[in-house]
């Protein structure tokens, strides 16, 4: 009798035993719930953080294209003006010549332009064309018993008459005209060789013949 309720005893023991360890496996779960739990907030703040920064750089690349515009716009207005018939395509010619070149737009304005380049055999050069009926370069003075003139067509077959003169010192020349309400000029160092300024009155022919529609 007394050994039937040891074993009875012992097997109650064992069972409790049992019943301990099933429920300290049950809770395992629960722990790794828990941790994974925890771990989700820190991907969620990686991707919000991750976002932030998506979103900065297409503000940062919005900015930049409009940026991008204003300077094409800019563009825009600057190409109108040195195409612009009143001052009779400058640049479209200076850019299509073969004895030219390092074309630069140095002044735009409505009723004002100024573009340098390198003309051969002579060097830097500079076109320059405003209101007025009569261009003025300060600090010289160009002597009319040196004038060469020529006759030259407009776009509306209307005649110009440009003519070239040399400085009193004989180191610079300017071809200039007047057409419309605005005065135009060419000058530049006169070369030792004057047939080689002559191709800058190619130029000016060039130039007169674009010319239409100025007020």
């Amino acid at each position: 009798m007394y050994n039937k309720n040891l074993r009875i005893l012992s097997g109650m023991a064992l069972a409790a035993g049992v019943l301990l360890g099933l429920a300290g496996c049950g809770g395992m779960p629960s722990k790794s719930i828990q941790t994974e739990e925890i771990i989700v907030p820190d991907v969620d703040d990686t991707t919000a953080e991750y976002d932030a920064q998506g979103q900065k750089q297409e503000t940062e690349s919005a900015q930049t294209g409009s940026e991008d515009n204003q300077e094409d716009s800019a563009g825009l207005g600057e190409a109108e003006v040195v195409n612009a018939e009143k001052f009779g395509n400058p640049k479209e010619v200076l850019d299509g010549m073969s004895i030219t070149s390092n074309v630069e737009v140095i002044k735009t304005e409505e009723d004002e332009l100024q573009i340098e380049f390198e003309l051969e055999n002579v060097g830097l050069c500079t076109f320059a064309a405003g209101k007025g009926e009569e261009f003025i370069l300060p600090g010289e003075t160009f002597v009319d018993s040196t004038k060469i003139e020529w006759t030259a067509s407009t776009a509306d077959g209307e005649s110009v008459s440009p003519y070239m003169r040399v400085n009193e010192g004989g180191d610079m020349f300017m071809i200039d005209w007047a057409y419309h309400g605005y005065c135009f000029a060419i000058y530049g160092k006169s070369p030792q060789n004057t047939s080689d300024r002559d191709m800058a009155g190619k130029i000016a022919l060039a130039i007169i013949y674009n010319l239409s529609g100025a007020e």
